[in-house]
């Protein structure tokens, strides 16, 4: 004859699986990103006052770039997955605005343990001076840094391989998706608006005018436009605010 366990029995099985249930779904709460945190306008004068609990809590591994250290711990503060990865951001006379890469000497560490740059020009020849970070107003600083941290984000789950086709890729037609995807990303960590401030003032700058630069179209273009990226933000529930 089968034994049936006994009442009390059953109930101490079913406390035993309810607290393992607890435990898996409270582990992956643990790996979900922290809540993106969405601000309309970051005010220079305002922000000032956080400097240092912004250092303390996102300094960690981080060459901050002369003159811009606030605008960047700014950006930083909305990407938490990289607290405590190693990354230098330079100022120098490059051929482009700003760039964002793996370090060549630590490509074939784990991807956690790369030290990643983030290239800033400061000397445009040929006009545009808009694109330089010097000239752009601060929430702009803060978005277009963000874009470039965006990049960062993305290189952690790439492979040294991954990133070799990255590379080659940035030769080709797909960068525009790949910068077009990065714009998502940041849109995603709540920096959609600094974002939209950036482009705003670069395009604004270029076409003459805030209202030229809101009706101008991305065109395929590698980098959405004003228009573009409002529209995402209106579709998305924590620009709701």
């Amino acid at each position: 004859m089968r034994n049936f366990p006994t009442p009390a029995a059953c109930n101490h099985r079913i406390r035993q699986l309810a607290a393992i249930l607890s435990s898996i779904c409270l582990s992956l709460i643990a790996l979900q990103p922290a809540a993106a945190q969405t601000v309309r306008e970051y005010v220079e004068a305002e922000a000032r006052e956080s400097y240092d609990k912004l250092l303390k809590e996102f300094g960690e591994n981080k060459t901050l770039p002369p003159g811009y250290e606030l605008q960047a711990l700014l950006a930083l503060s909305h990407y938490p997955e990289l607290k405590s990865v190693r990354i230098r951001f330079m100022v120098d006379d490059v051929d482009i605005p700003l760039s964002s890469r793996p370090h060549w000497t630590s490509m074939l560490r784990s991807a956690r343990n790369r030290t990643y740059l983030v290239v800033i020009d400061n000397n445009r020849e040929g006009g545009r001076n808009a694109l330089l970070l010097e000239n752009q107003p601060f929430n702009a600083q803060v978005g277009i840094l963000g874009h470039e941290l965006a990049h960062t984000v993305y290189y952690l789950d790439r492979s040294f391989f991954g990133i070799l086709g990255d590379a080659i890729c940035q030769l080709g037609d797909c960068r525009i998706q790949f910068e077009r995807a990065t714009d998502r990303r940041l849109i995603d960590y709540g920096l959609g608006w600094q974002r939209f401030d950036h482009a705003l003032y670069v395009r604004g700058q270029i076409y003459g005018s805030r209202e030229a630069a809101m009706g101008s179209q991305g065109g395929g273009g590698a980098y959405m436009s004003p228009a573009e990226l409002l529209g995402i933000m209106e579709a998305d529930e924590q620009y709701s605010d």
